[in-house]
């Protein structure tokens, strides 16, 4: 059973990591932008749930051996609202007050409390990556819940968080696909590239492109 969801959670990755240059690159609100949107958004949900369960059965399989499976699940639980607040938004471009969409608020709650369990769980031993990862997922909860608590502030607003959440996304199904691979690279990249910089790098570069097309628009 295992084995099966871990094969099909990745076939869903790949399919994401094909997708989402599509969206990118071609004209927005186009067909191809649009079709390819779906695509990607449904494989993105479907990684996100595919993960939570392959983590809760090797946390069940292996007690003794937590960080993975969690770290997996903390991972899944930006992906999902990430990919959630990215197609949530584009239902509001009329919002002119306080929103009132329970599964919002439930984005940026669970956002909310992954982070600040994961870096409580840093303070108590584990890897560092709880400390980014959940750094990371508080800060991006603490945005949801500030667009959701107030009326917008601009006539754009839907499309600077649209394009946020997206590229969130991508930055997780980046990240996945750098970290999957970073072992059956060469020995000399390896040694060039720790691996904490494969789990980073793609953050960095994603909240570089993030401001850059905000600022743009």
């Amino acid at each position: 059973m295992q084995e099966l969801l871990t094969w099909a959670h990745a076939v869903g990755g790949a399919v994401a990591l094909l997708s989402m240059w599509i969206p990118l690159f071609s004209a927005k609100g186009g067909a191809a932008h649009r079709k390819a949107g779906r695509i990607f958004v449904w494989s993105m949900a479907w990684v996100s749930v595919s993960a939570i369960v392959v983590s809760a059965l090797r946390l069940a399989e292996e007690p003794d051996k937590p960080q993975g499976p969690l770290f997996l699940s903390l991972v899944a639980i930006q992906s999902a609202a990430a990919t959630w607040w990215g197609v949530s938004v584009l239902r509001q471009k009329q919002r002119s007050a306080i929103s009132r969409s329970s599964a919002d608020w439930l984005a940026a709650a669970a956002l909310l409390g992954s982070g600040a369990l994961a870096f409580v769980y840093w303070l108590q031993g584990a890897m560092l990556l709880f400390a980014i990862f959940g750094a990371l997922n508080f800060v991006f909860g603490l945005r949801f819940a500030r667009v959701l608590g107030r009326a917008p502030q601009s006539r754009f607003w839907w499309w600077n968080e649209h394009l946020f959440g997206m590229i969130v996304a991508c930055i997780g199904t980046l990240t996945a696909f750098f970290v999957v691979n970073y072992g059956h690279a060469p020995a000399a990249i390896q040694s060039v590239v720790p691996p904490l910089v494969v789990w980073i790098a793609p953050g960095l570069l994603g909240g570089l492109g993030i401001a850059l097309a905000t600022r743009a628009k």
